[in-house]
């Protein structure tokens, strides 16, 4: 008896083991290649232009990340305080980075900025953007999952050295199906609403700056 228990047993982990290296949650496995995504904002058409010369000259800072989202692998969370990330699913590059060219989209249309700058650079620039990806991160519940999208962002002015704005920007966007394919086109929708959020925040902020 103590010998077909353990053989159940062992048979058990075997079929646990061979579950979770199929699963995207599971560990991941060599032979399976990655599959790599992309964060990009589909509002804006492409090469849209709205710089406005009457208004100042912003630099972007390279955006930062927080600790556990500072790579390119793709977080989950299926229970509070503790990240987890998919096997054999990744972004493309990490969050910070693929989110840097959506945010100069974002403020090269919105009309607020004669020109947008990236760091470093030996140009001349009025306004300074600093940005941080605080969370992106597919959340599995009971009901469902969602993408929570959270970006703190600072407008500083070069001049006066003052703080203009300073915003914790968070997005939550329902995936329409349990997997990281869902999380990946939630997150899209996430950055779409970010930009345009964005846009309007910064609007009341650098307006008065402009020539008029």
């Amino acid at each position: 008896m103590n010998w077909m228990h353990g053989k159940l047993w062992g048979l058990a982990i075997g079929i646990w083991l061979v579950a979770s290296a199929c699963s995207p949650l599971g560990p991941q496995t060599s032979s399976t290649p990655d599959t790599e995504y992309l964060l990009q904002w589909e509002q804006a058409s492409e090469g849209a232009n709205k710089l406005n010369p009457a208004c100042p000259t912003l630099l972007l800072s390279s955006p930062r990340a927080a600790p556990g989202y500072a790579g390119a692998r793709m977080a989950y969370m299926q229970e509070p305080h503790r990240i987890d990330y998919f096997a054999n699913h990744r972004w493309a590059d990490s969050p910070a980075r693929m989110l840097e060219p959506n945010l100069m989209r974002a403020l090269e249309t919105s009309g607020l900025f004669q020109a947008v700058v990236r760091a470093p650079t030996s140009a001349r620039f009025d306004l300074r953007l600093d940005t941080e990806v605080l969370k992106l991160v597919q959340v599995f519940e009971d009901s469902g999952s969602r993408v929570d999208l959270s970006v703190r962002i600072s407008l500083l002015d070069k001049k006066q050295q003052r703080v203009l704005v300073s915003e914790v920007l968070q997005v939550s966007e329902p995936a329409s199906e349990q997997s990281p394919y869902g999380g990946v086109k939630a997150a899209n929708r996430a950055v779409d609403r970010l930009m345009q959020d964005l846009q309007q925040i910064l609007r009341p902020a650098v307006e008065p700056l402009c020539r008029k």
